[in-house]
Formats: structure tokens, C-alpha cells, sequence
């Protein structure tokens, strides 16, 4: 199994993708793994990537006031949509960990651009108490909107993938061997149901 994950992620080694030809991220590389990010949320809760290890994830590096981010956000959303439950080799599905590079203050437009582009997934971050963006400065972000794609270990697998290149990247790493298909499914079961009794538990 160990052969197939890595010959996989070898034909995900993709070129750097950049609109326009400009670079738009300079910090990280393919291969690497991905520097942590722990910022806050929009209810004031550090979220931190590492959290979401198990899992394809796209670093999605966006501001309220950046028209194309806006543009782009649909589109997004709707592949966070068709991918996040979908089985993929080494993944147990696909999300998506927005970073958010609206400035200080910018709290009030920050939320409501992720209320008004329906941005339903749980991880935003941002540094708009602070101002400063540890992350921005660790992936040394240089265009929004851009993004990188994680594996399920924290590596870096793609940088700056949007819409078709996106879901083609995603594509080349789907899950289609029945017996770890069926494997992959069990143990999505198990980790429900313990999810949902622990839910319970919560609530007594």
C-alpha cells in the first residue's frame, strides 16, 4: 500500500502553477512538509492545520477585500463539496483550511464574506486582532488569491491550483482499489459513531 500512496503522490508532484506569471507563494516547496499555521478563529479559538492531518487539505490564502479570491470562492466551495467525503489513497477525504489576509479590524468583512460566499467548512483563520499574519509570513505570500495542497501527512503535494487544475490534482488521487475502498469505509464508520457517542456524552 505504502508503494502505491508514494507512487501517487509522485504524479501529484505538480510544476508551480501561477496565474499571470507571477509567483505567488515562496515559502514552501513540493515535497516539504508544510509549516504549522495556529491562528484564530472567527469566534476567537485557535484552529491549527495540524489538526486536520488524515485528511487532502488546501491552504487557501483569501481576503474579503480581494475581488478575484471573491471570484473564485463558488468554485471553491463547490469542490470542498464534491471532495470532502470522497476516499482518496493514504485520505480519508478533502478540506479545505482558509487563511484569511484581511488587516486589523477587518473582523466585521471578514465574517461577512465568509456568511455571504457560503464558505461552510469550520477552518478560517485570519489575524485581524493581531494584524499579524504568521502565516502569510511563514509561506511568504507574495498574490492572493493562491493556495497549497497538502497529503494526509502535512506534505506539500501542489501549490497554486485552481478550478480544473484543482480537481484534476484531487482526481489523480482518488481511491479505487475495492478492498481498501471498503477498509477506508470501515473505518470512517468507526470514527462516526465514536464522534456521535462522544457528541452524547457532551450533552448529559
Amino acid at each position: 500500500m505504502k508503494t502505491a500512496i508514494a507512487a501517487s503522490l509522485c504524479l501529484l508532484a505538480l510544476p508551480f502553477h501561477s496565474a499571470n506569471g507571477q509567483v505567488r507563494l515562496t515559502g514552501v516547496v513540493i515535497g516539504q512538509q508544510a509549516p504549522e499555521i495556529a491562528m484564530p478563529g472567527p469566534g476567537g479559538d485557535t484552529l491549527r492545520l495540524s489538526q486536520l492531518r488524515g485528511y487532502l487539505t488546501l491552504v487557501d490564502f483569501w481576503a474579503s477585500w480581494c475581488r478575484p479570491c471573491r471570484m473564485e470562492n463558488p468554485e471553491l466551495r463547490a469542490t470542498y463539496h464534491a471532495y470532502k467525503d470522497t476516499l482518496f489513497i493514504g485520505a480519508k477525504g478533502f478540506r479545505v483550511f482558509s487563511v484569511s489576509l484581511d488587516r486589523k479590524g477587518g473582523t466585521a468583512a471578514w465574517k461577512q464574506a465568509i456568511d455571504q460566499d457560503q464558505l461552510d467548512w469550520p477552518w478560517h483563520v485570519g489575524a485581524v486582532e493581531s494584524g499579524i499574519n504568521t502565516a502569510a509570513n511563514t509561506y511568504q505570500v507574495q498574490f492572493i488569491p493562491t493556495n497549497v495542497l497538502l497529503d494526509a501527512e502535512g506534505k506539500v503535494i501542489g501549490m497554486d491550483l485552481h478550478g480544473e487544475d484543482l480537481h484534476h490534482a484531487l482526481d489523480r488521487l482518488l481511491e479505487h482499489d475495492p478492498e481498501r475502498l471498503s477498509e477506508q469505509r470501515k473505518q470512517r464508520e468507526k470514527e462516526e459513531k465514536a464522534a456521535a457517542r462522544q457528541k452524547r456524552k457532551q450533552r448529559r
